[in-house]
């Protein structure tokens, strides 16, 4: 994704798998890569216009998981 925000997310180190899972199984939002595994900390590279929905789809996460949007 040439042209992708990179959003920096924290969570669990036992709810990365989740976390991936989630974000990748809405096709096309983003693409997660994990920055950091000891310390939960997870790349997502989304495409700029399917920010809102990825800021939604991370607002859910955070009432199911620890999940906190770091940067930007």
């Amino acid at each position: 994704m040439p042209d992708s925000l990179v959003i920096t997310v924290k969570t669990e180190k036992r709810s990365i798998a989740y976390a991936s899972f989630i974000i990748e199984a809405y096709d096309g939002i983003g693409v997660v890569r994990t920055a950091d595994p000891e310390s939960g900390l997870l790349e997502v590279l989304v495409a700029p216009d399917l920010k809102a929905d990825f800021m939604g789809l991370a607002g859910a996460l955070s009432e199911e998981i620890p999940f906190k949007i770091l940067y930007p």
